[in-house]
């Protein structure tokens, strides 16, 4: 195979070692990643929403179907930022939903994609395509990526090895100042996955290797350049959708595991890190299957002993001391509680508090490995074959002893994961190293895949009595129901029964939803009473009524009852003083959208027209085409002033927090590609 030909060659076989190590997504059609309650009850409907609204030409910004409505880009994590999510929102759509089986592909693209950027990163620092292979399988099928169901947590894990890249070739004084932009540009790119945690604890990681750098070339101004560059890079390509998200987290509340809800200013208590830490156990765990905790950090003997080589061989190499030394950060920040090291971190550096999940910087830690890996594989075969021999079987024996006396040592029920993988990778591995020299590319590859797969790929059944699509299936009459009603009105569904995000999965305007976040005036209005006539709430789905005035309307084929209140009518109306003597006032909706509401008003007197939607930073009014300020009504949602007559009344959401963000990311980009191009 000519050299030009190798490596589309190795990406296509990347590819389908990928579909063939999760076939139950890929091929079958009894197993889903989607069962699981995130998935289920909340990813799907905002992917859902997304594309439905980029298929009708608009850039789904507003989410009007949680809780009256709220932010989508503040949110983070529907990923409406995300380049590597437009494919998915660009694909055809089955009666207004992704199929099922496209967001299977785009599940394995995700996980084929982090084994595409390792193989990069391991190319690039000197691997073969053989090794390099195997460390892209290292990275994407087995640890954090290979058993995380997320996407918005995958689309961060699948920038680290490109970050990674470039900041060795920063230490290795290729285009040293173009090197620290693509560094700053792919975790820029990181943030935009759909969720922060990931990036940030990449960020820890990328301080530290920064300060270590500078510290030993202080005196180079081209590398203290180089780290200013990276920094604003990063910030810069990040922006669109960090303003927006510092802007919503500034107006809402998170839930975080704390018995009450905290505001932007509100730290994160420590205790949350400590519970969701991986603990100690995250260091046998790379090789012991079992040791899940919050993540899994188990990425096999194989692995870890071509690691262990590398790191002895090639301990005077710049790219082996990096890949060493971002393991060992990713994985003290693992540890969480079990060391000060995240505690420090917790303490010392901004926002380092609002990733809540140490567990998750395992991942740092494993794509440093899968480099590792490649590069270990790598040494022994342009060493001699004898001491290679020596030391493979020194490592590999050891390993095999420490596997048992871990296990005896923990105390834990992990009898009940196969053993035999690991102990028979270990033994077999030493045996090719020892004698089969030629074929021991392939041989340790498949080496590695006996491990990963002693684990289960994290997907379930499709179908069964808990199954979130089935019931999606079945409650459909209700959305096709409530489309068919007159007027402006929302739904508030007992979330017992209706435990998905029904309004973005339908577009039907829900007052409430399955989220981490809402609006701070929101929340203040929720159980008191006239909350339902201030935002319109007439309808209910449940079994029962909440009240005796609801009448039932409709019955699913589900069970399910549709109730609907009389006493509650569109949530638009003219307030004015009490006793205030006026005629009566004409209000009539003739356009909603996500991001637009068009008012025809004919208003007996002056007063305030009131509407039912959240106030929020970003949103515009103009009356007769002219641009007015739009007041807080109780502090929560929106009002204009009118003078009496014939009147046009427009909302529109333009948050200059994207706009800007979207300029400045454009800036980034802009930047990475002149220093780019000025270093050739």
């Amino acid at each position: 195979m000519t050299l030009a030909w190798r490596t589309p060659a190795a990406l296509l076989f990347l590819l389908v070692l990928t579909a063939g190590f999760y076939w139950q997504v890929t091929f079958s059609r009894g197993y889903t990643w989607l069962e699981n309650p995130d998935q289920g009850l909340q990813v799907r409907p905002w992917l859902d929403f997304e594309a439905r609204e980029l298929h009708a030409g608009r850039v789904p910004l507003w989410a009007p179907y949680e809780w009256g409505g709220q932010s989508l880009i503040g949110q983070v994590q529907p990923g409406l930022a995300n380049p590597l999510n437009w494919p998915l929102f660009a694909m055809p759509l089955e009666g207004g939903h992704i199929p099922i089986a496209t967001l299977h592909c785009y599940w394995v693209l995700i996980h084929w994609l982090a084994a595409a950027f390792a193989f990069w990163l391991c190319r690039d620092l000197g691997a073969g395509v053989a090794p390099a292979i195997l460390g892209g399988a290292v990275y994407a099928l087995a640890g954090y990526v290979g058993h995380s169901m997320t996407p918005q947590f995958l689309m961060g894990a699948v920038w680290i090895p490109v970050i990674l890249l470039f900041f060795a070739r920063v230490g290795r004084g290729r285009r040293v100042v173009a090197s620290a932009a693509w560094c700053g540009a792919a975790l820029g790119a990181a943030f935009l996955g759909g969720h922060h945690n990931i990036p940030i604890y990449t960020s820890v990681v990328l301080v530290g290797l920064w300060a270590w750098r500078l510290a030993v070339d202080w005196r180079q101004g081209r590398m203290w350049m180089a780290a200013a560059v990276f920094g604003v890079t990063a910030f810069l390509v990040a922006a669109v959708q960090i303003l927006p998200a510092v802007e919503y987290g500034r107006q809402s509340l998170r839930w975080v595991g704390t018995p009450d809800a905290l505001k932007w200013n509100d730290r994160v208590p420590y205790s949350i890190h400590a519970q969701f830490s991986l603990g100690a156990q995250a260091i046998p765990g790379l090789v012991l299957p079992g040791l899940a905790h919050h993540a899994e950090p188990f990425v096999g003997s194989v692995a870890v002993a071509l690691a262990l080589i590398a790191l002895w061989r090639g301990r005077r190499r710049w790219e082996v001391r990096m890949l060493g030394a971002a393991a060992l950060g990713g994985l003290l920040l693992a540890l969480g509680s079990a060391t000060p090291f995240e505690r420090l971190a917790y303490w010392l550096i901004p926002m380092e508090e609002k990733a809540r999940y140490p567990a998750f910087a395992i991942v740092i830690c494993q794509a440093a490995i899968a480099g590792l890996a490649a590069l270990g594989l790598e040494m022994w075969r342009s060493v001699k074959r004898r001491r290679a021999a020596v030391l493979a079987t020194v490592v590999f024996w050891a390993a095999v002893c420490g596997y048992y006396g871990a296990c005896r040592w923990l105390h834990t029920p992990i009898y009940a994961r196969p053993l035999w993988p690991g102990v028979a990778a270990s033994l077999g591995l030493a045996v090719v190293l020892r004698w089969w020299w030629r074929g021991a590319p392939a041989a340790v590859l498949a080496l590695f895949l006996l491990e990963a797969l002693a684990l289960p790929a994290p997907v379930q059944p499709r179908g069964g009595p808990q199954s979130y699509a089935q019931m999606m299936e079945k409650q459909d009459d209700i959305a096709r129901f409530l489309h068919a009603q007159p007027g402006w009105f929302r739904v508030f569904l007992d979330e017992d029964v209706v435990p998905y995000n029904f309004g973005d999965w339908h577009g039907i305007e829900q007052f409430g939803s399955y989220t981490a976040s809402m609006p701070i005036g929101v929340h203040a209005l929720l159980g008191h009473a006239g909350t339902e006539r201030l935002f319109g709430v007439a309808y209910r789905v449940a079994r029962e009524p909440s009240d005796p005035a609801q009448v039932e309307v409709f019955q699913s084929r589900s069970g399910l009852k549709v109730f609907r209140d009389p006493r509650i009518g569109p949530p638009v109306w003219m307030e004015r003083p009490a006793g205030a003597a006026c005629g009566p006032d004409q209000l009539r909706v003739t356009a909603r959208a996500p991001e637009f509401t068009r008012i025809d008003a004919t208003a007996a007197c002056p007063g305030l027209l009131v509407v039912g939607d959240p106030w929020f930073t970003g949103w515009r009014a103009w009356v007769d085409g002219r641009r007015v300020r739009i007041q807080q009504y109780q502090g929560v949602i929106r009002a204009v002033a009118l003078e009496a007559g014939v009147h046009r009344v427009e909302f529109r959401y333009e948050p200059g927090s994207v706009w800007w963000g979207g300029a400045l990311s454009v800036l980034g980009i802009a930047v990475a590609l002149a220093l780019h191009f000025r270093a050739h």
